[in-house]
């Protein structure tokens, strides 16, 4: 799809909706490629486990009652410390995204039509009563669009969400554009069920465990033993604005090279 929304987080605080404990093992097959992560949600506080190919693994934990966010690699037992960006930095990515972008209005409008489809058949996961449904998003653009015409099918289970709590968070999305085209939206794209299990093409998403029991506080602590160090084994040490730019980089050469 050549149409083009490089998303940029920053970090700032407003109030939506999140729910109580949670931990769910999430495993993604991509064309044949799976990859499974463990998430923990207390509040605001998260811990990410990631189990690599190579066996290694990796854990991201944001810990807003400490101010803390943490790498660990649990096979070196090291750990580093992403300072949480300042206002000073905030107002600096600000700036830095609102840069004068390499961009194009195309004057086009593409159309996206949305359409949901219960099969009528339900199952029980996690104690929940799911159903099957089948999400269908039909992309309809004019000629000399930067977008493309396409279908997409989504077929899945879909359980309820769990009771949410309004908290704070810390995220917020702004958008730069390589190429833009007026988008009318037809439908409801955004479903309130939570997908169980879901295929779209050649990527599945499924939940293996889902738990709302109390959390341990500790496994949004670093566990003791662990070595403080400035990079992780094979990987160079870069500031959080840094490695915010490397990412966004490799974000834009990825999708400037579809109109070369």
């Amino acid at each position: 799809m050549r149409a083009l929304g490089i998303m940029a987080l920053l970090v700032a605080s407003f109030t939506v909706p999140l729910r109580a404990d949670t931990y769910e093992v999430i495993k993604t097959m991509v064309a044949g490629h799976e990859t499974v992560f463990a998430h923990y949600l207390q509040g605001r506080n998260t811990r990410t486990e990631h189990l690599g190919g190579d066996g290694t693994r990796f854990v991201e934990i944001r810990n807003f009652e400490r101010n803390g966010w943490y790498t660990l690699d649990l096979s070196s037992r090291k750990y580093i410390e992403w300072s949480p960006p300042s206002p000073d930095l905030i107002l600096s990515l600000a700036q830095w995204i609102a840069r004068p972008p390499r961009t194009r209005e195309s004057g086009k409008t593409v159309k996206v039509y949305y359409e949901t489809i219960d099969t009528g058949e339900r199952k029980q996961f996690f104690g929940y009563t799911a159903k099957h449904l089948l999400r269908r998003e039909r992309h309809v653009a004019e000629p000399g669009a930067c977008g493309q015409t396409y279908e997409l099918e989504r077929d899945g289970w879909y359980i309820p969400p769990a009771k949410s709590d309004t908290t704070q968070a810390y995220l917020i999305a702004g958008s730069s554009y390589l190429c833009h085209d007026t988008i009318v939206k037809h439908g409801d794209p955004s479903p309130l069920e939570v997908p169980v299990l879901e295929t779209n093409g050649s990527v599945t998403r499924e939940i293996l465990e889902l738990s709302h029991d109390p959390l341990d506080k500790s496994l949004f602590e670093i566990p003791s033993g662990f070595q403080k160090v400035e990079a992780l084994p094979g990987r160079r040490p870069m500031t959080w604005f840094q490695r915010f730019q490397t990412e966004w980089a490799a974000l834009e050469r990825a999708f400037e090279s579809w109109f070369e």
